[in-house]
């Protein structure tokens, strides 16, 4: 008999759910026990698994799991919680939630995670610890501005130049980590589109190239969902996505707007003129200039400047 495994995942625990049998265990989210998981499943037949995406904590599990054959499928929190309550269950305990994935492994279409390659992985750390330094400098500059105090502001200056000289490092290391990760990438060629966009392209949106147009927007965060009822005919609105992805996407496409003579902003503008908010607006470009990356990387050439956008 099959044995579908949900995972919820903390920072020292996991809770492991069987479904159908509806018992749980818990193993030390260490690589003991994630070796001791291992040994647990080995003698069942699991065709699927659940696990929650929990920040970070779930891709040591996740790794080892992969590794050894199993199909796994990282869910974000919500899915998991929306699903719980369609069932009727609104208790909420770490057992009861690897329940829950258990469950869900055995309803939900797989999606099994790929482990990425060293190299990727590597970019995704630098790419993501630059992005900390970025925002703990940028909050610092705040304080800065709302502290009187001497000594207080030569500190707050110190952390700032700190701060900064991380940042040029990770810079650095950022465009070797590129390089290694993806030799003929040519994202540069794209306009608005620099050395950390690229970068973050390369570590956090592998799919590039390989879904629709339809797929790749939704997977980024930038496809519009209907919300119609009866007569009612609301606002489509962007939902989900990868935010990581998405925020560089806003910086590279607010940089293409403004590069002058681009296609991205005659139609920013063309909108604009239409009587679209600059939010509406902005997204519409967004979910544009994604949807030509991927086919240009689809097709394997550089970036030509379309007519129309």
């Amino acid at each position: 008999m099959s044995i579908h495994v949900g995972i919820d995942t903390g920072k020292s625990m996991l809770d492991v759910g069987f479904y159908p049998d509806r018992r749980c265990e818990r193993f030390a989210n260490t690589p003991e026990g994630h070796r001791a998981l291992l040994l647990a499943l080995a003698p069942l037949d699991v065709p699927h698994i659940a696990i929650e995406a929990t920040g970070g904590y779930e891709r040591g599990v996740v790794d080892a799991l992969v590794q050894a054959g199993y199909c796994v499928t990282r869910l974000a929190s919500h899915r998991a919680t929306a699903y719980a309550r369609a069932m009727g269950t609104f208790a909420k305990s770490d057992a009861l939630d690897a329940q829950i994935l258990a469950r869900m492994a055995a309803q939900v279409t797989p999606q099994p995670y790929e482990v990425p390659a060293p190299e990727r992985a590597e970019l995704a750390e630098l790419v993501r610890c630059r992005l900390q330094m970025v925002s703990q400098r940028d909050d610092n500059k705040r304080r800065l501005l709302q502290t009187q105090l001497a000594a207080a502001q030569q500190a707050l200056r110190g952390m700032i130049e700190a701060a900064s000289v991380q940042i040029r490092e990770l810079d650095r290391r950022i465009a070797t980590a590129t390089k290694a990760a993806d030799p003929a990438s040519r994202l540069r060629e794209v306009p608005g589109v620099g050395p950390v966009v690229e970068a973050t392209l390369i570590a956090y949106l592998p799919e590039l190239g390989r879904l629709t147009r339809r797929q790749i927007a939704a997977l980024v965060g930038v496809a519009p969902y209907v919300d119609q009822s009866g007569r009612r005919d609301g606002p489509r609105r962007v939902r989900a996505g990868r935010w990581i992805v998405r925020r560089a996407i806003y910086m590279a496409t607010w940089a293409a707007i403004r590069t002058k003579g681009s296609a991205l902003g005659q139609r920013y503008r063309a909108l604009r003129a239409r009587g679209k908010v600059a939010k509406v607006a902005l997204v519409a470009c967004m979910r544009c200039l994604i949807t030509a990356i991927n086919a240009m990387v689809r097709a394997q050439v550089g970036w030509r400047q379309p007519a129309t956008v």
